[in-house]
């Protein structure tokens, strides 16, 4: 039996299966972690995993995000949180039994997953939907399976791998103007979602694109990439009831927080109030933090005895919704710089083919740009990080397909 053969074609489910849903997408995995052991081959995939520099990178962050169990005062969620760190398995289990010349089709799956949520979305905007699958489907918020924020950053990827897809190689103007139709209703459907995080995620991913593609000095891509973006913002500004709302709860909460030297009780505020608490703890445990499992404990008594007037606005919260400091909070400078070294190293392994170092380099700063805002391990996003990333890391030299023959389409 080709357990390789089955192992692509679940692949390509995956892919469809990933914007739509996390049972769906949980349960292909397990399919995939089986048939991957079946396929055995481990010789092979053994040499793959030590010839990929990142994997390195990756085990020295977990050893260290173990050894601060050692001083953490939370064992127990110390070794929940790292359990969560499986999902990254999958990265070695992708990158060692995927068959690069499926590609096309990986990509092809996941766009149509795209435009099946994207129909959904207008359906719930316009009040057209026939069925309710969820409570929270509504126009104020037209996200038909996953948050807004998640479901935005998503949005962004699909329309910046069409847009490869279109700037690298030769299409029919059919072909074209398919393309282009939902490339500008994915947009559309970005500025009447409510999700700032992806919006704001589109201006990174058009710079990282336009430096790419067209080679220009890092200058040139901020100025061309405003001027693009500001259109596109000001346009949504105007049109968007949503975006404008969101614009607008935004810059009142940096002026408030700017002018009054204390944060607002809105969603900006909150997460102001929970970086201050962050930035005190970090000031006391520096080099290798609380340990991991131990920051929700330091971030109620910080709270309780530092900042007391933060008390009654973020106590409830029970995290930092923010990566970086969690990890600076948990391991100290040593954990924050090993982490900020698996994403530098998985730009530097990227796939030197334009097409998928293009796609890799957006996925990349798309999620640099996501934790910012959010925890990681996070659903539907994850899974979708690995997934692409396994695709545009460059082959090792003995994989049987090399970049020379992959095209993100068929």
């Amino acid at each position: 039996m080709n357990y390789n053969l089955i192992f692509n074609r679940l692949s390509v489910l995956l892919a469809f299966v990933i914007p739509i849903s996390i049972a769906g997408y949980n349960l292909v995995l397990g399919l995939l972690l089986i048939t991957w052991i079946l396929e055995k081959n481990w010789k092979h995939k053994w040499e793959m995993i030590k010839a990929q520099p990142l994997f390195k990178i990756m085990f020295l962050y977990f050893i260290f995000a173990s050894i601060s169990l050692l001083w953490t005062e939370n064992l127990s969620d110390g070794l929940r949180y790292l359990k969560q760190y499986y999902i990254f398995l999958f990265l070695l289990i992708f990158y060692t039994s995927i068959d690069r010349s499926k590609i096309p089709q990986f990509f092809s799956a996941f766009l149509a997953a795209m435009i099946i949520s994207e129909i959904f979305s207008y359906l719930i905007f316009f009040d057209l939907m026939p069925f309710k699958l969820k409570d929270s489907w509504n126009a104020g918020d037209p996200t038909p399976f996953m948050m807004h924020s998640i479901y935005s950053i998503f949005l962004v990827f699909a329309i910046f791998l069409m847009l490869t897809r279109l700037a690298t190689e030769e299409r029919t103007p059919k072909q074209t103007f398919i393309y282009s139709f939902f490339i500008l209703t994915m947009t559309i459907n970005l500025f009447i979602n409510s999700g700032r995080t992806g919006q704001f995620s589109l201006l990174l991913a058009l710079m990282v694109f336009i430096y790419l593609h067209f080679q220009l000095h890092w200058f040139k891509t901020i100025v061309v990439g405003m001027i693009i973006s500001s259109t596109i913002f000001l346009i949504a500004y105007m049109v968007s009831p949503n975006f404008n709302k969101r614009t607008l709860e935004t810059l009142n909460s940096l002026q408030h927080t700017v002018q009054e030297k204390e944060a607002l009780n809105d969603s900006t505020g909150l997460r102001f109030m929970m970086w201050q608490v962050a930035s005190d703890i970090i000031i006391k445990n520096p080099l290798i933090g609380v340990g991991v499992g131990d920051e929700r404990d330091s971030y109620h008594s910080t709270l309780l005895h530092e900042l007391p007037d933060l008390h009654s606005h973020i106590y409830g919260f029970t995290d930092l919704h923010n990566t970086y400091l969690k990890i600076f909070v948990s391991t100290g400078l040593i954990g924050l710089s090993l982490f900020l070294m698996i994403f530098f190293t998985l730009y530097k392994e990227l796939d030197s083919s334009v097409e998928l170092h293009m796609v890799g380099a957006i996925m990349v700063s798309l999620m640099l740009q996501y934790m910012f805002i959010g925890n990681l391990p996070a659903s539907y996003l994850t899974i979708l990080f690995i997934f692409i990333m396994s695709l545009t890391l460059k082959p090792t030299e003995d994989n049987r397909f090399s970049h020379s023959s992959v095209k993100l389409s068929s």
